[in-house]
């Protein structure tokens, strides 16, 4: 009695968070209204951020994504840096995924640092670009580039991906959330891997959340598959899917049987649940899993994934 008392408890716990999400995206979207552009968002392009311009720029859509505004000519890559920055090591790729709250968690700060230190690779959600997340950066020296979703109070926020290696080359695509208009951004990087000529592909994506029915979430995840359905090497796609309901994680399941992707098993779950749903996610395929651990932390709404892998010895 008292253990389905706790899961209760922390269930509730959860569906208060969410609504206060709900709460805070309304709000936010009639701020900006009020407050005359403290909020922007851009719908009809993407636009890049990295550590080699922090000014960002308008770029085409990964190849295969069409735009929600126009039916432009067929989109390229946009090129992340010039210079050549490494290769990743086969034997030890280190991957965190989180969800970071926008930072608005106590101690965020602390443990992003300390998960920079520990791991080669990251996928980050909800990303906010001001001078506490910049810092962390730098200090780590991670390679990184950034899909801004919008820009709050001229700074963007998006989903980021972070190495010690710098990309080969990145591109992404928005969707907007139908009903607070605001939207979320999937982030595609390639990296070299050492002694092999194929990149690892590292899809980060943030899910629609506030909908009522499935079309625009089936239209956001059939876009990542148009956008990647093409490589033929190694994969990780990861991020906050916001998969909180049955028929949410059927359409995640048809995106891994369509480009054979793999779920990690846990020994230990304790990924952010909502509905009795797991929001959170990381699938591979060309890669074994080594090790993986789910961190329970009070400095974000949801906890981080971490996964070891190595390259599979069928690309050996």
């Amino acid at each position: 009695m008292n253990l389905m008392y706790i899961s209760l408890r922390q269930q509730y716990k959860r569906l208060k968070r969410h609504l206060r999400r709900i709460a805070y995206a309304t709000l936010t979207l009639s701020s900006s209204v009020i407050l005359a552009g403290c909020v922007t968002a851009d719908s009809a392009s993407v636009q890049l951020v990295s550590n080699d311009t922090l000014d960002g720029g308008s770029t085409p859509l990964c190849q295969g994504v069409t735009s929600q505004v126009s039916m432009q000519q067929e989109p390229s890559f946009q090129k992340v840096s010039i210079s050549h920055g490494g290769r990743l090591n086969p034997d030890d790729i280190s991957l965190l995924n989180w969800n970071i709250y926008k930072g608005n968690g106590e101690e965020w700060e602390r443990d992003l640092s300390h998960f920079a230190r520990n791991h080669n690779l990251m996928t980050i959600q909800e990303a906010y670009l001001d001078e506490s997340l910049l810092s962390i950066l730098q200090e780590n020296g991670f390679e990184w580039v950034m899909n801004a979703a919008f820009h709050l109070d001229n700074l963007p926020a998006g989903v980021m991906n972070l190495a010690d290696v710098r990309p080969v080359r990145s591109c992404g695509f928005k969707t907007k959330e139908p009903i607070i208009r605001v939207p979320k951004s999937v982030l595609v990087s390639y990296y070299d891997i050492d002694g092999h000529d194929e990149h690892l592909l590292v899809a980060n994506i943030h899910g629609i959340n506030f909908t009522l029915g499935l079309e625009v979430y089936r239209q956001q995840l059939r876009q990542l598959h148009d956008a990647i359905m093409h490589h033929q090497g190694p994969m990780i796609v990861a991020g906050d899917f916001n998969s909180w309901s049955e028929v949410r994680f059927l359409e995640v399941e048809q995106l891994l049987e369509d480009l054979s992707l793999s779920s990690l098993k846990y020994k230990v779950n304790n990924k952010t649940h909502l509905f009795g749903n797991a929001l959170d996610h990381v699938f591979y395929r060309g890669l074994e899993p080594v090790s993986n651990r789910v961190y329970e932390v009070s400095s974000s709404d949801h906890n981080p994934i971490s996964v070891s892998f190595r390259l599979s010895s069928s690309w050996l």
